[in-house]
């Protein structure tokens, strides 16, 4: 079983802490609502006051102007400037002098209608006569008749800007194509403006008024205003908004009229109404750096008392799968943690005592089983040598009687030692060699039998006993039985990365396909269960490798390249994981 880490976002220590923020994140989430909700409601509150002092001076303002304007009109149907524009030689003096006057009264009684009102002109440009509301009678000057005749504007429907004051003017006729006869200019003094402005702002609680010209944003009047309240301007009619300038943070409420064509923008300082809010605020960001603390506290609590002893537990158990059985865990607190680990070191003592009782069976076991198996050598090689020594001692051949006699000695000695259940490869090799040389004289030109040079690593390796010989056997027996001449067995000997690989192959007649799959599949599943039967020949071999060397090693076949059997014995080498599995059982 492969090790399997637990992620970090699947960890309880990490739910515990998204599970404790979730049930403090509402508390919060109120808590910032309740002070967004106090924050938006003094703010409309400002703005609502704000908004209604500018709407209630714009529409003074507007109205003064249109009272203006009605009376300039009406001023233009006046008798005595007619007179004035009409003068005939038969008027005396007097008489023009009446009408002048008469003429002043009624531009005096224009000016004194509003405080904004600076003067009241009428212009006669045909006479070069202007009477003045304020100054009284006076003569233009050419330029000024030139001036006042060649300018486009007749009337005005809203104020016009015109150095220090702003200009209503109505003519007669007031088509820009036609010489006007006479001319009422209204001024509108800016100081008197700007001191009417100054009603709405308060010095002493830093407020700041603009008063604008919508069409080309240019200021006509200001109080109180900086240089980044006199910079910055509205895009829209209507409105609010907070602005920077330089360290100060205005509240900004904006109104505009359509019938002065005039913005006006009153800018509060946000400090002077947001101040106790503010207070609120600093009560919240403690709240938040509380609720931080408690957050990070919790989490440090959750971690040293319940993730770092779970962690230590996984941990063991990592170890435990590893095969770690002298692992025990202590915990110097007393808690449940205590309680699991003492109980963890008592199950793993249990564990591995039971482990080394079935540890120590498996290995009796497997031990009577080898002394079984090599028991269950076929016999028909030595029936077969003794006949062959029969003969030749009975034609008394006594050279190669002497040979065999030896060899046979030498194969008896080595099949009938006990001692040992495994030997070094190069004794297994030797041993094949000698049998492999008795077949040779026994079968003559009818086989030839072919051993590889063995490599020097595969000479130390420790195998079960007669795992060679019998796979020569095997060749000759079964796969070269129909061959009358020509017969060939070659062994060799090949290293893999993780395994050593003896081959044997044979030129017979080999074997169909489904016979190699079945006897594979018998091979495979004799792997995988051990069996209660008695087993021979291949399996025998294969039964006793796989214990040995573990799952996976054993015997394969498959079709050799001369179209013969190939037999594979597949050793996997120390320290791969599959003999450790082994030999644990």
């Amino acid at each position: 079983m492969k090790n399997k880490f637990i992620p970090w976002t699947s960890t309880t220590y990490l739910r515990f802490l998204l599970l404790f923020i979730v049930i403090l994140m509402p508390i919060y989430i109120i808590g910032l609502l309740i002070y967004n909700w106090g924050v938006d409601a003094v703010e409309e509150q400002v703005y609502q006051s704000v908004d209604s002092q500018m709407t209630y001076y714009l529409d003074a303002l507007t109205t003064d102007v249109e009272q203006m304007k009605v009376l300039m009109l009406d001023a233009l149907n006046d008798d005595n400037l007619s007179d004035l524009a009409m003068l005939s030689p038969v008027k005396t003096v007097y008489e023009k002098q009446k009408a002048i006057t008469r003429l002043q009264q009624r531009l005096n009684a224009i000016k004194s209608s509003s405080e904004l009102i600076a003067d009241v002109v009428a212009y006669i440009p045909q006479n070069a006569m202007k009477v003045s509301g304020g100054n009284g009678f006076s003569a233009m000057s050419e330029n000024e008749v030139t001036d006042l005749v060649d300018s486009k504007l007749r009337f005005t429907s809203t104020p016009q800007l015109q150095d220090d004051h702003l200009l209503l003017r109505a003519s007669f006729p007031n088509s820009a194509g036609r010489k006007p006869i006479f001319v009422i200019d209204l001024s509108i003094s800016l100081e008197n403006l700007t001191q009417s402005l100054s009603n709405l702002a308060r010095n002493e609680d830093g407020e700041q008024v603009v008063l604008r010209n919508l069409a080309d944003r240019s200021v006509i009047a200001a109080v109180h205003a900086t240089q980044g309240a006199l910079n910055w301007h509205p895009q829209e009619r209507s409105g609010r908004t907070f602005i920077e300038d330089g360290k100060d943070r205005l509240f900004a409420v904006y109104n505009s009229s359509e019938e002065l064509d005039m913005g006006l923008t009153r800018y509060v300082d946000s400090d002077l109404f947001f101040g106790p809010v503010h207070n609120y605020q600093r009560w919240f960001w403690f709240f938040s750096l509380t609720a931080t603390l408690i957050i990070v506290f919790f989490s440090v609590f959750l971690y040293r008392f319940i993730h770092q002893p779970l962690v230590t537990l996984i941990r063991a158990f990592r170890k435990l799968q590893e095969g770690d059985f002298n692992l025990r865990i202590h915990r110097g607190k007393k808690d449940d943690f205590t309680y699991l680990y003492d109980y963890f070191n008592v199950t793993v003592e249990h564990l591995h005592s039971l482990i080394d009782q079935v540890y120590k069976q498996k290995i009796l076991v497997q031990h009577a089983e080898l002394k079984q198996l090599q028991a269950q050598i076929n016999p028909h090689f030595l029936y077969n040598s003794f006949f062959m020594l029969h003969r030749m001692i009975k034609l008394e051949d006594n050279e190669n009687a002497v040979v065999v006699s030896k060899k046979l000695g030498q194969f008896f000695q080595y099949i009938t030692r006990n001692t040992a259940d495994e030997l070094l490869l190069a004794r297994e090799v030797e041993h094949a060699q000698n049998y492999a040389e008795i077949q040779q004289m026994r079968l003559g030109n009818r086989l030839r039998l072919t051993i590889g040079d063995v490599p020097d690593a595969f000479q130390y390796i420790y195998v079960p006993r007669l795992i060679l010989q019998p796979l020569l056997e095997n060749a000759i027996e079964h796969g070269l039985h129909a061959k009358e001449r020509n017969g060939s067995v070659n062994m060799r000997f090949v290293e893999e990365e993780s395994a050593w690989l003896i081959e044997v192959e044979d030129n017979g007649a080999g074997m169909e396909e489904f016979e190699l799959r079945e006897m594979n599949k018998r091979l495979t599943s004799m792997s995988e269960s051990q069996p209660d039967f008695e087993v021979t020949g291949l399996m025998n071999i294969h039964h006793r490798l796989h214990i040995k060397f573990g799952f996976g090693s054993g015997i394969s076949l498959c079709i050799g390249s001369g179209g013969g059997l190939l037999v594979q014995l597949r050793l996997f080498k120390e320290g791969i994981a599959h003999v450790s599995h082994t030999d644990r059982g």
